[in-house]
């Protein structure tokens, strides 16, 4: 019989049971499932697995029963709870330390055990997820007496994601010398390109071409600077480039004020685990950094920041050569209110003026750079090979050339919605990352706690929407729409229209957070958690070969290329970073046909550029390719990336194949050689 206890809070517990029982069952049968098949004792389980499915199958009877006495014993449980209420307000520093343990934890097991590839379930994931967020929560409330408020469980769930953030980023700072991923490697090489070119056996006149832009080649190979650098340290700058940025653009876009310091602290983490949501590239992150500096200094400090702001993104994007004006014209207009007879003085003015100091850096200065000089690096480039020589072309940008880029490739709309390639789809990924933060700025304008007129609300949603509209169509490229990286500009111009709304006083709003309306609050924490879920569930340990696998790959390519090195040319489709930090010696480069610019070639369907190439092959002109294991196989749409896929068997791996054959597969290292056919059949 339920003692003592009012409706309310029975309602409560009911509907908490009944949520507790759908996320424990889900959590069981995730790990359950996963540790059949594992070994050789009962269901086929291992003992390590047994370890976890006694673990959760004990949890979830735990919390279970535990709701079941709140409900038949409240008077007890309420007495349980202030003992621990007690105990966490005496020892300050006790509950710190083990806020610290809770933390660190399950990073460690996710990230560096055997549990971590295994237990990838959702709902476990999600039940770990919560379970964490209630005790970090618990501890780090500083409200005596209470048990836990909406602002420490917020506050959890934010510590919570920056640290497996932070975690999953530099856990890939290794000394591995073959890819991480797809690309990777490539791109290693790439950055190198800039300050490294000496690095490589060529021509010292004439150019390499590197597909990437100046942007990311200059900031991505500032280590190539110095002459021994390591791939482990290029690893280590790039995990400092996809978080530090983030934060810097909080701190300097969020207004310190003296009594918000410590949520001014904290903005700088939220705009880390918001941006991480896409994530967004750290050059147009750079470029936000700049235009955030140029809303708080003078006007003459300020024009010249957008000015390097706006020639910076376009350096390395033409898609955002209008992306820092249109911010710095968003945040002007929308921060002031127009004034009377001095509205244009002080309202109009400048903004005018800053948006085209946007327009002299993102359009007028690359411009001008092309009359001066006939190699502008600022400018949109096509490569074709002939002959084992680069031809690189220069275009000015303009709104042509922009539709044109746009639409060279095939737009997937199905990518908008649930699909192989990305589980939820864009608009449904987006709609759960923005719609939390989007009511909670709706809140406050209606409120009246952030005063807006209609010509600052117009100046706000324009640009916004214009971002949004670009977004979503460049989400649907093929080779894109895996994540909501290309919802670039949105985001960022939402990190912008927070900073307008903390500015009129939101930042109150959120240090006084109990004070608002109970919905308010449950907004807040579902935004926060909703942030913490990609890296919890993506957080899983970085599996690599064994180093005996690894030196035995690196002695076979090494041997393979000194008998080939002697006869004609290596062709490094892929790998190339072996040849940035000499793993593999005396090669001289061959910079074309990089697996890359092959990838967007054949996603474009490029026949003319392919052509070069199939005559290269057929001609053998190389005695050795090294690439990524090669196979015909086409899977179609209904596959991750199937359409990508596609293109590649087709426009590559059918030809190299029907010419070249495999004498070495380093399925391991995901590495293969090949060798011309002597005799090759029915190629196209």
């Amino acid at each position: 019989m339920v003692s003592n206890l009012p409706k309310h809070r029975l309602i409560y517990l009911v509907a908490i049971f009944i949520a507790a029982s759908i996320l424990l069952m889900g959590a069981t049968l995730d790990v359950f499932f996963t540790a059949q098949g594992s070994g050789t004792y009962l269901w086929g389980i291992s003992f390590k697995m047994g370890l976890a499915v006694f673990g959760i199958v004990f949890t979830s009877l735990t919390i279970l029963i535990g709701i079941i006495f709140a409900a038949l014993k409240w008077e007890q449980t309420e007495r349980i709870a202030q003992s621990l209420v007690y105990l966490r307000d005496r020892s300050s520093w006790l509950r710190w330390f083990l806020t610290a343990i809770a933390l660190i934890v399950p990073i460690v097991i996710f990230q560096y055990t055997f549990y971590g590839s295994e237990l990838n379930g959702l709902y476990f994931r999600l039940l770990v997820l919560l379970l964490l967020g209630l005790t970090i929560g618990f501890l780090i409330n500083s409200k005596k007496g209470t048990f836990i408020t909406s602002s420490s469980l917020a506050l959890s769930f934010l510590i919570i994601s920056s640290a497996f953030t932070f975690s999953s980023a530099f856990i890939r700072v290794v000394d591995y010398p073959f890819s991480l991923s797809w690309s990777e490697g490539n791109r290693i090489w790439d950055y190198s390109i800039l300050f490294g070119r000496g690095r490589y056996n060529y021509s010292p006149d004439q150019t390499i071409f590197a597909f990437i832009d100046k942007g990311r080649q200059s900031l991505w190979g500032l280590p190539f600077l110095i002459p021994k650098i390591s791939v482990m340290h290029i690893r280590f700058w790039n995990a400092i480039i996809i978080t530090l940025p983030y934060a810097i653009l909080g701190w300097v876009a969020f207004q310190r004020k003296p009594n918000n310091q410590k949520i001014w602290l904290l903005s700088g983490l939220w705009t880390i685990v918001f941006l991480s949501q896409g994530p967004i590239y750290a050059p147009l992150v750079l470029s936000a950094i700049l235009v955030a500096i140029a809303w708080w200094s003078p006007s003459w400090i300020a024009l010249l920041m957008i000015v390097v702001a706006s020639f910076y993104a376009q350096w390395t994007r033409f898609t955002w050569m209008f992306a820092p004006a249109m911010w710095i014209g968003m945040l002007y207009l929308g921060d002031k209110l127009p004034q009377g007879k001095k509205s244009f003085k002080n309202y109009w003015r400048p903004a005018i003026a800053a948006v085209l100091a946007g327009l002299v850096g993102g359009d007028i200065i690359p411009r001008l750079i092309d009359s001066l000089t006939s190699d502008s690096s600022v400018l949109v480039r096509d490569t074709g090979a002939v002959m084992g020589a680069e031809i690189v072309t220069t275009e000015l940008v303009s709104w042509d050339r922009i539709i044109e880029a746009l639409s060279r490739q095939p737009l997937i709309w199905t990518r908008l919605l649930p699909n192989p390639t990305f589980a939820p789809g864009i608009l449904l990924a987006l709609l759960l990352v923005v719609l939390p933060l989007a009511s909670f700025l709706v809140y406050l304008v209606h409120s009246k706690k952030w005063a807006l007129e209609l010509i600052q609300k117009f100046a706000i949603m324009v640009p916004m929407i214009a971002f949004l509209l670009v977004g979503l169509i460049i989400s649907t490229k093929i080779g894109g729409g895996a994540d909501l990286h290309n919802m670039d500009m949105f985001l960022i111009g939402l990190v912008f229209v927070s900073a307008l709304a903390w500015k009129a006083g939101a930042d109150r709003a959120l240090s006084n957070l109990e004070m608002e309306p109970k919905w308010i609050q449950a907004l807040i924490i579902l935004m926060v958690f909703i942030f913490s879920i990609r890296p919890v569930t993506e957080s899983v340990p970085l599996e690599l070969p064994p180093q005996e696998v690894v030196e035995k790959a690196i002695n076979k390519i090494g041997k393979e290329v000194g008998i080939i090195n002697k006869q004609g040319e290596i062709l490094f489709i892929d790998q190339r970073q072996l040849l940035t930090f000499g793993y593999v010696e005396g090669v001289p480069l061959v910079p074309d046909y990089e697996k890359k610019y092959l990838m967007e070639q054949a996603m474009r369907g490029n026949a003319d550029y392919f052509e070069l190439f199939y005559e290269d092959i057929a001609n053998h002109r190389f005695d050795l390719i090294i690439s990524e294991p090669l196979h015909v196989y086409y899977v179609g749409d209904d596959y991750h990336f199937g359409s990508e896929n596609d293109a590649w068997v087709k426009w590559v791996s059918e030809p190299v194949l029907c010419y070249y054959k495999p004498i070495a597969n380093l399925k391991e290292v995901r590495t293969e050689l090949l060798v011309p056919r002597p005799n090759p059949r029915n190629c196209p």
